[in-house]
């Protein structure tokens, strides 16, 4: 494996510009508006969040992150290391924050590594510059702005993706420091999700070789020996202790939830058929602008670029992970997240070839659109502040019975900063050439979400938690309601029914010949759906509502 120059440079070193203080704190504060909003004031939100968080708050009181626990029942789906590290910081910082805000450290961590090493990655494939272009694509991406804010397990494996992507264009340089590097992210993304990241990861570098020869040879050895000396810690420690601790949960995660979610059959796969395309149709508008970008690249680059290997190193692992998650039987939009991180890093390369008159035009387009949706941002909580019209008053109050119009006043003065900053950002010449394109995007994306978490809070919030549907469930078990069975509860229910009461309900679908005297029951707001007593003899004792879904707890008199 051969490199020129520093790097593997796609594009020639220097071409998209030095790195200067003023750049340093633009980018600084850049990321500080786009990860901060969101993290704090606000509730867990279902269905990933609710449910992760459950997790968490179960490894935090009994300590154990071998079994994963879910309410009263072990939660196999995914390995514990994002669920370990969340509570860590709840740990750390719940003497400061609420229990889930503080879990959100984990958030920033993840993000953060995920942002690190695809700025090393990018500076890799094309010298200075490179790097923060590649990071401020990424952030850009419509796919990752919410994801990175999510207390959710895909967040840890497009961080252990983004390190092994970096560790393969690093590889061309320094193979075995590659090879440690990229077999550690594997082992990340393993312990993050399971077989899935490994698997296509494990794919692509076994096809490196087949595709090019500067991967072939003494160096490609070292390079396999660095992943595996590097992986192996991870792919063996915690599935050992599971096994130790109990085979039947080993085979319930290693086969249910890994091999049967891909190839079909598992019980836990949800009743939804996606065609195989789904994920080439949703990267059109998930994977914007990165996804346009790096096929814009590779179309300019032609047939002589694929024969890089820069280019394989990042294409390949993309291509592996598109058709496994193609070819799997289950496909939700959250597992394409990954995608985005090697699609950035080729992205730089179309933005890169775009003509000046097109950058320029975009930039103004970008620049006016931004400002157009933060101003009717702005005109619309005024309005609602206002209470006029009073139709829209009256219409986010009917879909969320508890907003208020109060506003926390950090998270005014944070809306505030936002719009300043990005009127900043449209007068600054910090940059020029193709990151400032970049930089106006992501500066555009970091300030609607912004304003949406800040601004718009109370109402999303309020359609969104919990808190104010489970009031009242405490009081009306008693403070010693014995055992509890559930039925039709989902995994966010059970999760935030535990950590807004206290109670852990015992799922009645896995527990045979349950003997119980209070029994809480999920349904629907549809004929045929709505909650109805066990049997004779039990009473209603409590109901709640969240949206269309209807609780009822019901006690079972002597």
């Amino acid at each position: 494996m051969n490199s020129s120059g520093g790097g593997a440079n796609m594009t020639e070193p220097g071409a998209m510009g030095g790195w200067t203080r003023s750049k340093t704190w633009f980018f600084a504060l850049l990321f500080a508006a786009w990860m901060l909003p969101g993290l704090v004031g606000r509730d867990p939100w279902k269905a990933d969040e609710a449910y992760s968080f459950g997790l968490v708050l179960n490894m935090s009181q009994s300590g154990d992150w071998v079994v994963p626990t879910l309410g009263s029942d072990p939660f196999m789906e995914k390995p514990p290391i994002f669920y370990l590290t969340a509570t860590l910081f709840e740990r750390l910082l719940s003497w400061a924050l609420q229990p889930h805000e503080a879990a959100r450290g984990a958030c920033v961590l993840f993000a953060g590594l995920t942002l690190l090493f695809a700025a090393l990655a990018g500076r890799e494939l094309y010298g200075r510059g490179g790097g923060r272009t590649s990071a401020l694509l990424l952030m850009g991406a419509v796919g990752l702005v919410h994801t990175a804010h999510m207390l959710q397990t895909d967040l840890a494996l497009v961080a252990g993706y983004a390190m092994a992507i970096y560790g393969l264009t690093l590889a061309l340089r320094r193979p075995w420091a590659g090879g440690i590097i990229c077999g550690t992210g594997t082992g990340l993304a393993f312990l993050s999700k399971g077989l899935l990241g490994p698997g296509a990861l494990g794919v692509a570098v076994l096809l490196l070789p087949v595709f090019g020869q500067n991967w072939r040879g003494r160096n490609y050895g070292q390079l396999l020996a660095g992943i595996l000396l590097a992986v192996l810690p991870w792919v063996t420690v915690w599935p050992a202790l599971l096994y130790q601790r109990s085979p039947s949960l080993f085979v319930d995660w290693f086969w249910n939830n890994n091999v049967a979610r891909l190839v079909g059959g598992s019980p836990y796969a949800g009743p939804e058929h996606r065609p195989a395309w789904f994920y080439a149709t949703l990267l059109c508008g998930f994977g914007f602008p990165v996804f346009p970008l790096a096929l814009w690249g590779l179309w300019r680059g032609g047939r002589k670029m694929l024969g890089e290997p820069a280019v394989q190193a990042v294409l390949l692992p993309c291509v592996t992970l598109f058709l496994v998650l193609s070819a799997a039987s289950q496909k939700r939009s959250l597992y394409a997240t990954p995608l985005l991180v090697p699609l950035a890093l080729l992205g730089v390369r179309g933005l890169a070839a775009l003509g000046e008159r097109f950058a320029r035009g975009a930039m103004w387009f970008v620049g006016g659109l931004g400002t157009l949706a933060a101003g009717l941002a702005w005109l619309g909580w005024c309005a609602v502040a206002a209470g006029w019209p009073p139709a829209l008053l009256q219409r986010i109050h009917s879909a969320t019975p508890h907003f208020t119009t109060a506003l926390w006043p950090v998270a005014l003065v944070g809306a505030v900063a936002g719009t300043a900053g990005w009127v900043i950002l449209l007068r600054s010449r910090a940059e020029t050439g193709p990151p400032a394109l970049a930089f106006r995007w992501a500066g555009a994306t970091a300030l609607l979400y912004l304003l949406g978490m800040t601004l718009w809070l109370p109402v999303t919030n309020g359609s969104s938690s919990y808190r104010f549907d489970f009031a009242g469930l405490r009081e009306a078990a008693g403070e010693s309601p014995g055992l509890m069975s559930c039925v039709g509860l989902g995994e966010p229910q059970r999760a935030m029914v535990h950590y807004y009461t206290g109670l852990k309900p015992l799922r009645a679908e896995t527990h045979e010949k349950l003997e119980t005297k209070w029994q809480l029951i999920q349904g629907g707001d549809r004929e045929g759906k709505r909650p109805r007593p066990p049997g004779p003899g039990w009473k209603l004792a409590w109901s709640g509502r969240h949206q269309q879904e209807l609780f009822s707890l019901y006690h079972l008199e002597p």
